[in-house]
């Protein structure tokens, strides 16, 4: 889905958005862990949500299969339906086309870490966990280091980082609880803000295009570390100081749906060029203005999720496969 790096502007936006995108989902998810309600029972915790992230990695991959057999020539893909089961059975990759489905696994096993951590530790001092956050980083690192080239297995080297950015969202709400992001000055805010938007341009235009489904954190891993959580930081920032309701109910039905959008996009995203052809673009046509149509390519996609997320909570079929439940 990463379009070439011809287009500056184009690939300077994704290197922006990637600097902290991933982090989110996973500072969020440590987040709103609730330990009280979790920690005695984590067999049950581990048991439903290898229902909500699991069933949906395997079931959505499984349909990625059928439909490349009698779709191969026409998706942009140098895959075919053997290799995608090779790097199922192998869980990482394909090298240079991960599958966005690789989010699912590795939320699911760093979440799964990182409840048993915070189980071990609650009755001591917070402070236990800290040098976690760089410690699993290091290992995470290494690991990489030593599988290099080939990606590692299962993306054990993802989990880790995974776990560290859940330990982080989970001390940020053991601190803060989930007040709102802003002060009692707009000026103050609006400068926290600026300088947290103008870092990240820099930090992430010297990183680079951060892909986890090809082992890449980037030019300075450690780096990575740090612009996802001022990222995702500046995201809260910005979402504390909209005040418009449309903009809150829309953004509360995203994040409700942010699994299957998610988990569709993508889809839609490989059939547009499909699509477009029905309309009389060949492929030569569309592969000359690659870079033009991948916005409107990714825009597309993402539209086409909208109403596809909202048929998936009215059929138990779907939710089932989309989101591991068959309740609708």
């Amino acid at each position: 889905m990463i379009p070439w790096q011809d287009n500056t502007i184009l690939w300077s936006v994704i290197a922006f958005v990637t600097s902290f995108v991933m982090p989110l989902y996973f500072i969020l998810a440590g987040m709103t862990y609730n330990g009280e309600r979790h920690r005695q029972n984590l067999r049950y915790y581990a048991i439903s949500r290898g229902r909500q992230l699991l069933i949906p990695y395997f079931a959505i991959y499984i349909i990625m299969m059928l439909l490349f057999i009698p779709l191969e020539g026409s998706i942009d893909t140098y895959l075919t339906p053997i290799d995608l089961i090779f790097w199922l059975l192998y869980g990482a990759g394909p090298p240079g086309q991960p599958t966005y489905l690789w989010f699912l696994p590795v939320l699911y096993f760093g979440l799964l870490i990182f409840v048993v951590i915070e189980s071990v530790t609650h009755t001591y001092d917070p402070r236990v966990k800290w040098p976690l956050v760089v410690l699993l980083p290091f290992l995470a690192f290494w690991i990489t280091d030593v599988f290099s080239p080939i990606l590692v297995p299962w993306r054990l080297n993802t989990v880790l980082v995974a776990t560290a950015f859940c330990l982080i969202g989970y001390e940020i709400r053991r601190y803060r609880g989930l007040k709102s992001w802003h002060t009692d000055s707009r000026i103050r805010d609006g400068a926290i803000f600026a300088i947290l938007f103008v870092f990240l341009i820099i930090a992430s235009q010297y990183n680079g295009f951060i892909s986890h489904g090809d082992d890449w954190l980037g030019t300075n891993r450690w780096l990575y570390l740090v612009t996802g959580t001022f990222g995702t930081i500046m995201i809260f920032m910005l979402s504390s100081l909209s005040k418009y309701p449309i903009v809150s109910r829309r953004m509360q039905f995203l994040g409700v749906g942010s699994q299957v959008i998610y988990e569709i996009h993508p889809i839609f995203f490989y059939l547009v060029p499909l699509l477009v052809s029905l309309f009389g673009l060949s492929a030569t046509d569309y592969a000359n203005s690659f870079a033009f149509f991948w916005p409107i390519r990714f825009v597309i996609a993402f539209g086409l999720s909208i109403p596809f997320t909202l048929l998936v909570y009215r059929n138990k079929l779907l939710s089932l496969i989309f989101t591991g439940k068959s309740e609708t």
